[in-house]
């Protein structure tokens, strides 16, 4: 890997140093502190993509070259950072197997190192970070309308949206989801996951609700005995906890779903880019007005359950205490 020590990030202009948590635009090989690209949201040359490509400034420029691979590295290297190929003194190191020479393409220097084809192969950087480029478009949409309809939270959930696409995988962990269950589908918007996880807690906690019931003697109490509703309580409780696990574990991929089939459908419906990107920004982001609405929701029912328990009370109270 180039070694961007001594670089100017391309947003603070402070100096990179080792140690820093570098990322790369894969466009153009710009680096920048992790923490400023997060803050820009995008490359500052988005606008110069595909005729602009970054170079170093002669003072940061590592004055040796892999002839294997082309990678630039430090003066004292013994080994190429990129490929591993060792340094010999005086002598061209020989390719290392299983590593091919990159072939040299239109439009690049003899000898010179191309930024954004390392990068995007790379693990590490911007690539990964998941800012999805237009040749790979995640779930079929473009990263500009994922951008559009996700907001300023963006970047971070095309990162862990293009890393789920590119691997398969389904489970990404949402502190969010893990703590405050449906309340996060709310937020973003996700109303089939929304209600469906609200609609597993009900069910969850009816026999809680019964049990309260039954101890406060009120005249609609099931002929339940006590000790079968607390076991019921408790087979719920577990199975709470259960789903409040794959809640967390499965978030962003219910999310996705959501967002992707929301997105498509606004695509369909409005054609014209212009219309399309209102529609993407209105319908997209964060609603603070559901959460809001659905825990008033719930007092409002919690308020009414109240008026429906007997004369006991203190039983209630003391199970609940």
């Amino acid at each position: 890997m180039y070694q961007f020590t001594g670089c100017p990030c391309s947003v603070c202009g402070k100096t990179l140093a080792e140690g820093d948590d570098i990322v790369v635009c894969p466009d153009c090989g710009a680096p920048y502190h992790r923490a400023c690209y997060e803050k820009q949201g995008a490359c500052v040359y988005a606008a110069r993509h595909g005729a602009f490509e970054w170079t170093p400034p002669a003072s940061a420029q590592p004055e040796r070259k892999c002839p294997n691979c082309g990678a630039a590295n430090p003066e004292s290297a013994q080994r190429c950072s990129h490929c591993g190929a060792p340094f010999a003194e005086g002598q061209t190191p020989p390719p290392r197997a299983g590593v091919p020479r990159q072939p040299q393409r239109p439009g690049e220097q003899a000898g010179g190192f191309n930024y954004a084809r390392l990068y995007q192969q790379a693990e590490g950087g911007v690539w990964q970070y998941g800012a999805a480029s237009a040749d790979e478009p995640i779930d079929g949409i473009s990263s500009d309308e994922w951008a559009v309809y996700l907001g300023p939270s963006s970047p971070a959930y095309l990162r862990d949206f293009a890393q789920m696409q590119r691997y398969g995988r389904k489970s990404s962990i949402c502190f969010s989801a893990l703590l405050f269950g449906p309340l996060y589908y709310f937020y973003r918007k996700a109303w089939k996951p929304a209600f469906a996880f609200l609609a597993i807690d009900l069910v969850l906690n009816l026999p809680a609700l019964l049990e309260l019931l039954v101890l406060s003697e009120s005249p609609i109490a099931p002929a339940v005995s006590p000790s079968s509703l607390l076991l019921l309580a408790q087979l719920a409780s577990i199975l709470s906890f259960a789903v409040m696990v794959v809640s967390g574990m499965f978030a962003k991929y219910f999310y996705r779903r959501a967002a992707a089939g929301r997105i498509r459908r606004i695509q369909a419906a409005f054609p014209e880019k212009s219309r399309r990107e209102a529609v993407l920004r209105a319908q997209g982001g964060v609603s603070w007005a559901a959460v809001v609405g659905v825990c008033t929701v719930m007092m409002v029912a919690g308020a009414a359950f109240s008026l429906l328990l007997g004369p006991n009370v203190d039983a209630v109270l003391s199970l609940l205490l």
